[in-house]
């Protein structure tokens, strides 16, 4: 699936908070690197849809903004995808048990986020690459591909690149940690967990700004 079938999916997906994020001309700029008036122009001609402001200023629906980089073979910096997709987070373990555990702490601190599920190293690969989670939480022991290798993958990838990674391990937990980090991971917590330690985890990868997010409010 090419990124911009994938941006267009995460359109549909979320046609609310589509509407709601807008960028600059100096924004704008900054991504593409170019300068705001090459931006201007491109404006002017008719190549990237904007409105102005109560003030004058011109700006840019982020779903407007995500269509025309991938039109033009620009990365979509994940800003961007965030602002026209929901919170997505995606737990990958083949212990059902430890899923449903990870998805009640998940819904409880953001309640509108879409949480998802994969239970063995190919299925977190595929659902990864289509569904650009903002957070993946990580087993290290898995069936197929392992953790390790999952995460260097997703570092590999250039439109995940603001995808935050939390590894889980029970085995040789300080080796584990060690090889993981150096893998890409952003964090690591040991297995067994208890729920407080997980909760400290999600804050620091998601802060409360995420977290306002899901629940369908952006500032």
């Amino acid at each position: 699936m090419g990124l911009d079938k994938m941006v267009n999916m995460c359109y549909m997906l979320d046609m609310q908070s589509r509407v709601k994020t807008a960028f600059g001309t100096h924004t704008i700029a900054g991504i593409c690197q170019v300068t705001r008036q090459t931006v201007v122009r491109w404006i002017e001609e008719g190549k990237l849809p904007s409105f102005n402001t109560g003030g004058g200023q011109r700006r840019v629906w982020a779903s407007d903004l995500a269509d025309f980089l991938a039109a033009h073979n620009i990365p979509v910096p994940q800003e961007v995808l965030a602002a026209t997709c929901p919170l997505r987070i995606l737990i990958v373990d083949d212990e059902p048990q430890l899923r449903r555990l990870v998805t009640r702490i998940l819904k409880k601190h953001y309640p509108q986020a879409e949480v998802h599920e994969a239970e063995d190293g190919f299925e977190a690969g595929h659902k990864t690459t289509y569904l650009l989670p903002r957070l993946v939480l990580l087993d290290l022991r898995l069936p197929g591909i392992n953790g390790v290798k999952v995460c260097r993958m997703i570092r590999q990838q250039k439109h995940l690149k603001g995808t935050k990674i939390l590894a889980m391990s029970g085995h040789n937990i300080e080796e584990s940690r060690q090889e993981v980090l150096q893998a890409g991971a952003d964090d690591f917590i040991g297995k067994p967990f208890e729920t407080q330690e997980m909760e400290k985890r999600l804050a620091k990868l998601l802060p409360v700004r995420a977290a306002q997010e899901a629940a369908g409010g952006r500032p």
